[in-house]
């Protein structure tokens, strides 16, 4: 998204409203991709962290039955993202398969990966094999509006989250993802606050403060909206700088301001 603001964004309160808004919708809706991204992060730069806890025997059977329930996740998914993309594609000759589409039934669609995505969880719900298992479901979940679940899912690992682990901070990020999608925005903060307040996912902190800056949006608390703006666009550590998360910021500051002057 871009930071600028078009002459339409200030022509009436009400479309800086809708411009904010829509701001909002575009952050809670695209968790799944924050969240996968974050991941991919976690694994290649901080393989020290996922060595560690692959060295431990039980993990690493965990971490070897994951594998398998995850890649039948993501060709499942994959699938029907590609027949998706077909279907859309103008100048596609090829018939598109309907057997290959995503139905919209949960059931039909991922039935077997979410059950067994479940037991997974059930079984080690402390392992990190399983934290890592319950963000795919949740992701699965709330594709399909199904918030409790995705949120039962994230809270059946929350009890076995290590503090300073990357993978706290993706839970924690996505049960807060979820309560705004529930438009329960006191208990986002709550959760993402948890991130900001933690000095080991300091990688995390500005995605966090962003989110909770527009749930303040959402509370109508302008002034705590504008500090959490103010300090992720200004943030000046490189090294834990978000600056897809500082662009953001920058923008709905500015917008903020045109709001208040009209």
């Amino acid at each position: 998204m871009s930071t600028k603001i078009s002459k339409e964004d200030l022509k009436s309160p009400d479309q800086v409203t809708q411009t904010l808004r829509q701001g909002f919708v575009w952050t809670t809706t695209h968790s799944k991709i924050v969240v996968l991204a974050i991941i991919v992060f976690a694994v290649v730069g901080v393989g020290a962290s996922i060595t560690s806890y692959l060295s431990e025997k039980n993990e690493q059977a965990q971490q070897e039955k994951y594998f398998l329930l995850e890649k039948e996740y993501l060709n499942k998914k994959q699938g029907f993202e590609e027949a998706l993309r077909a279907g859309l594609n103008p100048n596609s000759k090829a018939p598109v398969d309907a057997s290959k589409k995503a139905s919209g039934d949960l059931e039909k669609d991922y039935g077997t990966v979410v059950r067994g995505l479940e037991s997974f969880v059930a079984e080690a719900p402390k392992s990190k094999a399983a934290q890592m298992a319950a963000l795919h479901l949740s992701d699965v979940y709330l594709s399909y509006k199904k918030h409790s679940e995705a949120l039962a899912a994230l809270k059946k690992v929350e009890s076995g989250l290590d503090n300073k682990a990357v993978l706290t901070a993706l839970v924690w990020m996505q049960i807060g993802n979820v309560l705004s999608d529930q438009n329960d925005c006191q208990g986002a903060i709550g959760q993402w606050q948890k991130i900001s307040d933690n000095k080991s996912l300091a990688f995390a902190h500005d995605e966090a403060k962003l989110r909770m800056g527009l749930c303040y949006e959402v509370l109508n608390d302008a002034g705590k909206a504008e500090q959490l703006y103010t300090e992720v666009s200004k943030k000046q550590d490189a090294s834990t700088a978000n600056f897809a998360a500082s662009r953001e910021a920058e923008k709905y500051l500015r917008l903020l301001k045109a709001k208040k002057n009209l």
